[in-house]
């Protein structure tokens, strides 16, 4: 019989794909943030990071197959911007719903990759979290936290079609289509 899992971390970060902006989210039982931490950070050729936008078809097809492999559950939000959604509002959006699912199966803590401007995002996540359960979230930058690396890789790889994201599938528990 396999226990629960029962995630204590979520790491998110943010790509966008002409019209539609995605929020990937990668949930993480503490037990395995030390080992998951080498184990990507292990995967660094150059540059101090992985970055999806930067690697090469190979390196991305190998790396999205180690991620499938980790002890994770991941899901994307979309948001399709029509009608004159701004790219403020679709991250306002994929946000709100992220925080809503966190907060629904009670996952105490949240990354999310700093901008540089995180002023929309300290509006929208105290707006939309409720006082139960606890939600503790902050940002860091994504060069000083490597488990945003994966989120990075997620969210590239549902962005970028069906054949990547079948490379995924093992992890990947849900995408969330809005359409606002």
């Amino acid at each position: 019989m396999s226990r629960k899992f029962r995630p204590t971390d979520a790491f998110v970060d943010e790509s966008i794909r002409g019209q539609r902006y995605l929020m990937g989210c990668v949930l993480i039982e503490a037990k395995h943030l030390a080992s998951l931490r080498v184990d990507v950070e292990g995967l660094v050729l150059t540059g101090g990071r992985v970055h999806f936008h930067n690697e090469s078809s190979r390196r991305r097809r190998d790396i999205l197959a180690r991620f499938a492999e980790y002890p994770i559950s991941v899901f994307v939000v979309v948001c399709h911007r029509n009608h004159g959604i701004t790219e403020f509002r679709a991250r306002e959006l994929c946000l709100s719903e992220i925080v809503d699912r966190l907060q629904l199966d009670s996952v105490p803590h949240l990354v999310v990759e700093s901008r540089h401007d995180d002023s929309e995002d300290h509006l929208t996540i105290p707006r939309v979290r409720r006082s139960e359960p606890p939600l503790i979230w902050e940002h860091r930058v994504g060069a000083e936290e490597s488990l945003l690396w994966i989120a990075d890789g997620i969210t590239w790889a549902v962005g970028a079609g069906a054949a990547w994201r079948l490379l995924i599938d093992p992890i990947l528990r849900d995408v969330i289509e809005l359409r606002p």
